[in-house]
């Protein structure tokens, strides 16, 4: 059978989608991913992340139906094995490392608790990449966003605009 693998990477805006059998080893599958990349990349800097994986769950994975999840599996490429991100909120400013594969989502969760907001306040609010009007999707990678060899991205909390109708 074939699994969705949803690909991000430093190297390429959008996400990209691969199709490989559930019994192919995960080197099978960072050889698929890479093969996605652009002509030129060395592939002996990159590493493969599996989204929101913290603990190196994926370590433990033989095969690639190991690391299936109800909507495929979804990985990110990228030289920075962890990303440095700063989130401001007004005065206040929050720092963590994450690996790449973590999305804008959980980063935005993680300030709100760190910042001591209320999941329903957390909710109200995005991040918007500092100096920008750039507010990425919550399925983003912040690997999408960290540009190597700084590997940091910043963010500002802001209120996630309201339409009222």
């Amino acid at each position: 059978m074939q699994t969705r693998v949803y690909v991000q990477s430093e190297h390429f805006p959008d996400i990209k989608l691969v199709e490989i059998d559930d019994h192919a080893t995960l080197d099978d599958l960072k050889r698929a991913a890479l093969a996605l990349l652009p002509a030129g990349i060395d592939a002996s800097e990159l590493t493969l992340s599996v989204e929101d994986d913290d603990d190196d769950a994926h370590a433990q994975a033989a095969h690639v139906k190991d690391l299936k999840k109800e909507h495929g599996i979804r990985v990110h490429i990228h030289r920075c094995k962890q990303v440095e991100v700063q989130v401001h909120f007004g005065a206040e400013v929050v720092h963590h490392k994450f690996r790449p594969a973590t999305t804008v989502g959980r980063v935005r969760q993680w300030a709100g608790h760190k910042l001591g907001m209320q999941p329903s306040d957390i909710a109200e609010h995005v991040l918007q990449v500092t100096g920008t009007n750039d507010q990425p999707d919550v399925d983003i990678h912040i690997g999408t966003l960290a540009a190597y060899p700084a590997c940091s991205v910043i963010f500002d909390l802001v209120p996630a605009h309201r339409i009222n109708g």
